[in-house]
């Protein structure tokens, strides 16, 4: 599978596809947007706004790349007060969870509520972390729906207070990836343009309902290595999201949507058919990704041993999927070439490797890896 070659032409089908959304709900909207500029239809906004209802959201998300902005739009502060607008920056307002109008004004802009009185409001600029990759630093609330904990309870996450600190792990991390494995990197590059670090619940994710986009639950011990695994992993679903966004329904001889355990007979096995796919393609590119850490010796000290943890623990679930995927009837023909795919990256992998993937003990690990816990194990 050359997923590098067919890259472009896949985001290409995808951006189209968004266009055809757009336009079905708003037939002016290529009035207000250029037509031809793919960078717009790469916002993960917009897919967040084509999978709600309600069109009061649009004109916040698409005033930052408007060709004529309106003088006035309406805005919703998060629940801190801030409201971001893409492509202009945060306002951070006392006005929390409320309907607001933005204004602009001789090239200045005003706040306004509901009653036409200004709104006191500090304004910050967008961060962008390296290539050109957009660090969101608060909540927005079309993404609110995405942080669910286990009773599917959505949840209040820190996101204001833990950025900050964790803005040279990640571009430390992208920059290993760019030296150890160009071409992956290249397909992050394209794929990620947005990312939100947070605390709290669920664990790092990528959302179609949210695509090229990623969102790393992070906290004060994680560095540098733990960020090469997560952009790695979350960046990987990115990609393979557009890879098969319109081929997923033929990758398999069942719905792509059908429960594991139903194929595997296995009640304890979780989730659906076509994410526990994602998961072959993640750990293809992670694992392969850190055998040219470790040969190059990049990380030294306790940070060289936790990604030898990582490599063996990532391995040993690679080995588990592979295994449980090995299901002849399953696959239409471009899920063969995936996982023959996926197999054969494994075995070449392991062959390199197996010394040092069998020398360490991972088996107490848990979902999220711990250091501590195979720091102790493997002393």
């Amino acid at each position: 599978m050359d997923f590098f070659k067919n890259f472009n032409r896949s985001q290409e089908v995808v951006i189209d596809s968004l266009k055809t959304l757009l336009y079905r709900r708003h037939n002016d909207i290529f009035d207000r947007l250029d037509f031809e500029d793919d960078e717009i239809y790469l916002e993960p906004l917009l897919y967040s706004y084509l999978t709600q209802d309600d069109d009061i959201w649009l004109d916040s998300i698409i005033y930052g790349y408007e060709k004529n902005p309106r003088e006035r739009i309406v805005v919703f502060s998060n629940n801190k007060g801030i409201i971001y607008i893409p492509k202009i920056g945060y306002f951070f307002t006392e006005k929390k969870e409320e309907k607001l109008f933005l204004e602009k004004c001789n090239d200045f802009f005003l706040i306004k509520d509901i009653n036409n009185v200004a709104v006191s409001f500090n304004y910050e600029p967008i961060i962008y972390l390296d290539e050109k990759i957009e660090l969101i630093k608060t909540q927005h609330p079309l993404f609110e729906r995405f942080f669910i904990n286990n009773q599917n309870i959505i949840v209040d996450v820190d996101i204001d207070e833990i950025y900050s600190k964790h803005i040279s792990h990640f571009n430390n991390a992208l920059q290993l990836i760019k030296d150890t494995y160009f071409e992956y990197f290249d397909l992050v590059r394209k794929a990620v343009k947005k990312i939100i670090i947070y605390e709290g619940e669920p664990y790092s994710f990528a959302a179609i309902q949210a695509h090229n986009m990623i969102f790393l639950n992070a906290n004060d011990k994680n560095d540098t290595v733990f960020f090469l695994d997560h952009i790695l992993h979350e960046g990987a679903h990115v990609i393979f999201n557009t890879l098969t966004y319109t081929s997923k329904a033929e990758l398999f001889t069942v719905p792509f949507k059908t429960n594991m355990s139903d194929i595997t007979k296995d009640i304890n096995d979780h989730g659906e058919l076509y994410g526990r796919f994602h998961g072959l393609f993640t750990q293809s590119n992670i694992n392969f990704c850190m055998e040219r850490c470790i040969s190059k010796n990049v990380f030294k000290g306790r940070q060289y041993k936790e990604l030898l943890g990582r490599f063996s623990s990532n391995m040993k679930r690679f080995r588990s999927g592979v295994k449980t995927f090995d299901i002849p009837w399953l696959y239409k023909e471009e899920g063969k070439l995936w996982y023959e795919f996926f197999t054969k990256r494994y075995k070449d992998l392991y062959e390199r490797n197996k010394i040092l993937i069998e020398s360490f003990d991972v088996s107490n690990q848990p979902y999220i890896f711990s250091y501590e816990i195979f720091d102790k194990t493997n002393s």
